[in-house]
């Protein structure tokens, strides 16, 4: 299981770096004159170009890693659906907010909200379609249960 969650964390770093990087980039198109894969709040706080694409790289792969490495909750047997799935959202969730302020992802606390809200949201789907795969899947077992004991 530890192979596998580090695994994921390994292709999930590099996922985040790319997704960083191209969120920066496509919000650098904005201003033809200055395209920076870093936001210019983030180049401020590091004081250089390269300072901050190390920053952005390592942050935005943090959480790339944190958001892969945790899907590895739902694979433990003893931990219920809804703990699982709430665990990963407490996590990716708390693990956004600091990083997002600090590479400039967000420029403040309503677009921070409409983003953590926009989680939730789609965390909450996630449950409920993981939820009703399992509820099939239960019911198809205990059909094949009560076919096998007919027999």
């Amino acid at each position: 299981m530890l192979k596998k969650t580090l695994k994921r964390a390994g292709i999930g770093f590099l996922i985040g770096v790319a997704i960083g990087y191209g969120i920066c980039i496509l919000e650098g198109t904005a201003d033809p004159d200055s395209i920076l894969p870093v936001s210019d709040r983030l180049l401020h706080l590091a004081g250089s170009v390269q300072a901050a694409l190390v920053l952005q790289g390592l942050f935005s792969g943090l959480y790339g890693a944190a958001c892969f490495a945790g899907m590895s909750l739902y694979e433990l047997e003893r931990l219920p659906l809804a703990a699982a799935t709430a665990l990963h959202c407490a996590m990716i969730i708390l693990l956004f907010i600091p990083i997002a302020l600090l590479l400039g992802w967000v420029s403040g606390a309503p677009e921070l909200l409409i983003i953590a809200g926009m989680q939730l949201v789609a965390f909450f789907l996630i449950w409920l379609i993981m939820w009703a795969i399992y509820k099939k899947q239960v019911k198809e077992l205990n059909e094949m249960q009560e076919q096998f004991q007919q027999r």
